[in-house]
């Protein structure tokens, strides 16, 4: 995992609003920067109007980038990253030309549904279905 607390994190960018920042918020910001391959000044969020102050959820709204898993795969990467990072990671539509990317922090490998996120390993293994 990253080191979100290092004072040169991306959450540390003076375009984001640092008040309400959480743990979690700087966490789901780095995902969300090494999913898109892009710093956050060149990722286009409104950053004032993001979901912060939550250690269980962050929601951006984004626009303009497509999600694919090879040509600029940014849904591949955002789909590791999430995997690595034990956070639930959820793209829904928002209007047009919108994406909200949501994302939840799990608790680790184990438990029930909401509490645990599996290894890439493992969900490649569920995928296929051979037992990891």
């Amino acid at each position: 995992m990253t080191d979100h607390t290092s004072e040169d994190h991306c959450s540390r960018w003076g375009g984001i609003p640092q008040d309400r920042l959480t743990d979690f918020n700087r966490r789901a910001i780095g995902l969300l920067c090494r999913g898109f391959g892009l710093g956050p000044w060149n990722i286009q969020v409104n950053w004032d109007r993001v979901k912060w102050g939550s250690e269980r959820h962050t929601e951006f709204v984004t626009s303009s980038y497509g999600l694919s898993t090879w040509d600029f795969n940014r849904l591949t990467r955002l789909v590791i990253g999430a995997h690595d990072e034990c956070i639930r990671v959820e793209v829904t539509p928002r209007a047009f030309r919108y994406l909200a990317i949501g994302m939840w922090p799990r608790e680790g490998r184990e438990g029930c549904m909401s509490k645990r996120h599996p290894t890439i390993e493992q969900a490649i293994a569920s995928y296929r279905g051979v037992a990891a």
